[in-house]
């Protein structure tokens, strides 16, 4: 079930989403948009640091990684991107940023 209403301009119904779908046109011809980079090309340029943690907490992000499907590198990364980011409260985040860590969110009872 879904909780909130489609936002308007989608279909709201089977019947409605296969009469769009059968209006889209493909053209061959028409330019790929770019990919995103693979793990390879984001681990180029990087510098190599080494760290203490404990067992668990390296078992804790590595599992974190897999359900997030990027490697632990990555996302250590973002954590600590994430928490120097915390450090300056005057910084301006784009909205769609916002929106996407808010509804990243587990839902609460």
């Amino acid at each position: 079930m879904i909780d909130k209403e489609p936002e308007p301009g989608y279909p709201r119904s089977p019947d409605a989403a296969e009469e769009f779908l059968n209006t889209l046109t493909y053209h061959d011809a028409a330019p790929l948009p770019p990919l995103p980079p693979t793990s390879d090309h984001i681990e180029q340029g990087m510098v190599a640091t080494s760290f203490k943690w404990t067992p668990d907490m390296r078992d804790r992000v590595r599992r974190k990684a897999a359900e997030h499907g990027v490697t632990p590198s990555i996302l250590i990364r973002q954590y600590i991107e994430m928490g120097l980011l915390a450090e300056q409260p005057e910084r301006m985040i784009p909205l769609a940023d916002a929106v996407r860590a808010l509804t990243s969110l587990p839902h609460s009872a």
